[in-house]
């Protein structure tokens, strides 16, 4: 139940985040600074499923959080892949690897500070 609510907090940012991605890649010309926008926002969902997972782990905080961020994941590059290919443009495994990777090093990162935050809560 740990990594389902925390992808669930995270799902809310991240998916807003690829929706927009897909969007906005359409255009022409590409707007490079609101796309690279739409990353960071990625990113942060990401660390977000990771820190709420961390905060409800009683064990192993970190397991959960990079699982938490890897259900993210999942709906994400399936809007990506199905934004690509409705472009007309191919899809790389490589940078699907690529962005399985971060969001799992991410959602790690995540579950450490929210872990590292429910201890110092206990401990006052």
């Amino acid at each position: 139940m740990v990594v389902v609510r925390g992808a669930a907090a995270g799902a809310l940012l991240a998916v807003t985040a690829a929706l927009a991605n897909v969007v906005l890649a359409d255009q022409v010309p590409k707007p490079r600074a609101l796309l690279n926008l739409t990353l960071l926002f990625l990113l942060l969902g990401f660390i977000v499923s990771g820190i709420s997972a961390g905060l409800e782990a009683t064990h192993q905080a970190t397991r959960h959080g990079a699982a938490a961020a890897l259900s993210v994941f999942v709906p994400v590059e399936i809007i990506g892949v199905l934004g690509r290919l409705d472009r007309g443009e191919g899809v790389s495994l490589f940078a699907m690897l690529f962005i399985g990777l971060l969001a799992s090093s991410a959602g790690t990162l995540g579950a450490l500070l929210g872990a590292r935050r429910k201890a110092r809560r206990s401990s006052l």
